[in-house]
């Protein structure tokens, strides 16, 4: 017996016949071409979050995280008077204005304590009247040292009220030195 070519060798070895179905007969005919250049890999869209960043419009550095809080519907940030008695309070007790960040809440819209506070990072708060108490910061006393989350808060008369009243200057200043 002699075998002529490859194909007739194969029936000692595979005695049955083979039978290709007709998706795969087609695959084979027409092999899948390769691309030329390489695929770009497939981005995967990124969630963004679109919570509105919240700024304030303050005066001051805010060098020492020393936040102050005032309520002056007239002024920008505070009475001319008041600032130059807040600055030569805070002198007193080694601090300037590049120190402070004021931030007059007449003038900001519905700003809460949990936007001031991530926002400047206080880690000492001066609130200078009633009106400057921002909405969900915890209940403070008035003209006591507190803690107010991670920093030291003190409460105290607006300017309005101690120029010319001792007894709330006094106040103010017994808490203040120490503050």
């Amino acid at each position: 017996m002699k075998l002529d070519t490859p194909l007739n060798q194969l029936q000692y070895f595979l005695p049955d016949d083979l039978f290709l179905l007709r998706a795969d007969r087609d695959a084979y005919r027409n092999p899948i071409a390769q691309p030329s250049e390489p695929l770009a890999p497939i981005e995967t869209p990124t969630i963004i979050d679109e919570t509105p960043v919240i700024t304030f419009k303050y005066l001051g550095d805010n060098q020492k995280n020393f936040l102050v809080l005032t309520h002056y519907t007239a002024d920008e940030f505070i009475a001319e008077a008041h600032l130059n008695a807040l600055i030569s309070t805070v002198t007193r007790i080694n601090y300037s204005l590049q120190d402070l960040a004021i931030v007059n809440l007449a003038h900001t819209q519905a700003a809460n304590w949990e936007q001031l506070s991530q926002f400047f990072k206080p880690q000492k708060l001066l609130i200078l009247g009633s009106k400057a108490l921002p909405s969900n910061l915890p209940a403070l006393v008035l003209n006591e040292t507190d803690q107010a989350d991670n920093c030291q808060a003190l409460y105290t008369f607006a300017f309005e009220e101690m120029m010319g009243n001792k007894e709330n200057t006094k106040a103010f200043w017994n808490q203040i030195k120490t503050f």
